[in-house]
């Protein structure tokens, strides 16, 4: 296979794995060591999330023909691609948490749903509550009513045999 041809196949893999996803997070990871860029990667894949070093004109190559909107200047320097299908938030919290963990490493911007944002609108992504805490949330103030439903139709009936009991006792 020519290096041509296989740089074509690169850039549909790139394309394909791009194209369903919600977002892209690009972050500079140059001055980290061999273990920071590992332990990073692992707990991205940990939380079931895409993570990719690419070469950058091959993934310019992919926006463009995807129509993705970014300035020039994302896709310079030492960068990691990471990919969410469908918890932006997750993915933004995790990355947020490691830049303050590690000063070199430094989130760029990203794409999502092919429009550019800034490393800013991340930062305020990353603030949001998750998918599972909102759920919880909407669970919680389902159930609440329900609950004290329960609670006020049961009272009564809980008072009634109270009474009884106390006149069973008695004689």
């Amino acid at each position: 296979m020519s290096a041509l041809k296989n740089k074509e196949k690169i850039v549909n893999n790139i394309e394909s794995e791009f194209q369903d996803s919600e977002a892209i997070i690009i972050s500079d990871y140059s001055g980290l060591t061999v273990e920071d860029i590992t332990e990073l990667r692992q707990r991205i894949f940990k939380e079931g999330f895409f993570v990719k070093v690419l070469r950058n004109r091959l993934v310019k190559i992919a926006f463009d023909s995807s129509k993705f909107d970014y300035p020039e200047t994302l896709l310079t320097g030492q960068n990691i691609y990471c990919k969410s299908d469908d918890n932006i938030v997750g993915l933004t919290k995790l990355l947020v948490s490691y830049q303050k963990e590690y000063e070199n490493f430094e989130i760029k911007g990203g794409v999502l749903d092919g429009n550019y944002i800034d490393n800013k609108q991340i930062s305020t992504l990353a603030k949001l509550p998750s998918k599972e805490e909102l759920v919880a949330k909407t669970v919680g103030l389902i159930k609440a009513p329900l609950t004290g439903l329960v609670a006020t139709l049961s009272s009564p009936v809980n008072s009634f045999i109270n009474v009884l009991n106390n006149i069973k006792n008695n004689k």
